[in-house]
């Protein structure tokens, strides 16, 4: 997981990426287990992009802005 935080166009943050889709669907459970809205970025490319895919940046698991602060804290509670 990388805790590297941007903003993009739609208001989403980035709170973590994943270096599979299996690992960012756990990390995307446990914010909804919490009441935290998600979404995947690059999860296509995951699984059609297998070999190689981490250059190009892994799966972002991303959340509304007001929730980043939050979800960064529920995801420091367990470790994926």
């Amino acid at each position: 997981m990388n805790g590297k935080s941007t903003i993009d166009a739609n208001g989403l943050v980035t709170v973590a990426t994943y270096n599979s889709d299996w690992e960012a669907h756990i990390a995307q459970g446990v914010l909804d287990a919490s009441d935290i809205e998600s979404v995947l970025g690059n999860e296509v490319f995951s699984s059609i992009y297998p070999i190689g895919f981490n250059s190009l940046g892994g799966v972002s698991l991303n959340v509304r802005a007001c929730d980043a602060a939050r979800a960064r804290e529920v995801l420091a509670g367990h470790k994926i």
